[in-house]
């Protein structure tokens, strides 16, 4: 989700993926454009390209040998361009000092890289993308070209939440990327932010999503379901590695398989969850509030003298999901999220002062004598909580849940 403003308005950005079946020409498209991408990277390797449009430049005339659209040729550079700058952010100096030296580019800079063991960067995977000139949508209807004035069509599947999309004609279509088996298409709108009227707080933990809000209301959304699919997935994938111990590549398969199968399941459990907390603060008009939980996934890293079991429930945590579906679905509503600062959230109580672990996750204040349960106490801090632009990795505890 991408989300910038316009005067009072935000300009937000959706992406709504649908199903199709695959043709025998768009595969073969597929392919010729993975070769187009594939070639530019080495081309703009061996020239150094210092922007896209030195790529396009210097890779036109050979891209256009492939005799496929126009269009092909800019979103192939597009891409390969953005795969190169990141090769040379993370290339080592020897590298980069190779890469500006003009002799070796006339000896052949890619054959001396291969001498010396640089791994060159390629697309893998059969892919397009195209931009919202190139292709036409008509309802569950998508034309895209492939040589030039010859069109193929394709047959999208969705559901109601797609067709309730593409239905909205105040959305602009933006982008579309086709990949094996889905179409993934990019829509914007223009929405006035909310006035807000309170806050909301929502504290993430690895069994439970707590919320609290400006009037006062709490509540505790379970979502044990998803450690329970990955762990149920995780003893799956044991089974089938030793089944397939002897076959790499059934091995490789089965694994992707059943990796994306728990994936799917886990993001939709997490769908129904994260569409009710941002539906709420629509209703009450209210600022949601989430904590910064960066670097959090080095505190459970080897060696922190934690069990091998427990890291490994604790590094499947998804936090980073739950939170990227509510920023986009709010951002979507014109709902403003932010971030606070996470350490101490749970160890403060709301009259300030320090707050006693009497267990079972129950927090005792010394000063007020109240008695806190820990998701609901966090919710209600990072409520109150001020912004931060960044957070420290922060000491935790032992309980199984969001380490403050």
């Amino acid at each position: 989700m991408r989300v910038s403003s316009l005067s009072t308005d935000l300009l937000s950005t959706k992406a709504v993926t649908f199903g199709y079946k695959p043709t025998p020409e768009v595969m073969e498209v597929f392919a010729t454009f993975r070769t187009m991408c594939n070639n530019a990277i080495r081309i703009a390797i061996a020239t150094d390209a210092k922007s896209r449009f030195d790529l396009i430049t210097n890779s036109y005339k050979h891209l256009k040998g492939f005799d496929l659209h126009s269009h092909y040729i800019l979103n192939a550079c597009e891409i390969a361009y953005a795969i190169f700058q990141r090769w040379r952010r993370e290339a080592s100096e020897e590298v980069c000092q190779i890469l500006t030296l003009p002799h070796f580019r006339k000896a052949g800079i890619l054959q001396h890289l291969a001498r010396l063991g640089v791994r060159i960067p390629y697309v893998k995977r059969p892919f397009l993308k195209l931009d919202s000139e190139t292709c036409k949508l008509d309802y569950l209807l998508l034309r895209i070209p492939t040589t030039p004035r010859h069109f193929v069509f394709i047959v999208l599947n969705g559901g109601m939440h797609q067709r309730a999309i593409l239905a909205d004609r105040s959305l602009k279509r933006g982008s579309v990327t086709l990949t094996e088996t889905s179409v993934i298409i990019s829509f914007t709108h223009q929405i006035e932010e909310i006035k807000s009227s309170g806050q909301m707080g929502i504290d993430v933990n690895l069994l439970n999503v707590t919320w609290s809000d400006s009037s006062g209301v709490t509540e505790r959304v379970d979502i044990s379901e998803v450690p329970e699919i990955k762990e149920r997935y995780r003893s799956l994938r044991v089974v089938l590695g030793r089944v397939t111990n002897k076959d790499r590549r059934a091995g490789s398969f089965l694994q992707q398989k059943y990796g994306e199968r728990e994936h799917n399941r886990c993001v939709q459990c997490l769908h129904r969850i994260t569409k009710g907390m941002v539906e709420h603060a629509k209703a009450q008009a209210m600022i949601i509030k989430m904590e910064k939980l960066t670097g959090i996934r080095r505190l459970y890293r080897k060696g922190n003298n934690q069990g091998t079991l427990y890291r490994g429930r604790m590094n499947t945590w998804m936090f980073g999901e739950i939170q990227r579906q509510i920023e986009y679905k709010a951002a979507w509503e014109g709902i403003p999220v932010v971030y606070v600062n996470p350490r101490g959230t749970s160890r403060i109580c709301l009259c300030g002062s320090r707050v006693t672990d009497i267990g079972n996750r129950q927090l005792c204040c010394s000063v007020c004598g109240k008695i806190w349960d820990r998701d609901e106490l966090a919710s209600k801090n990072i409520m109150a909580a001020p912004l931060v632009r960044a957070a420290r990795p922060f000491k935790g505890s032992d309980d199984g849940g969001t380490r403050r």
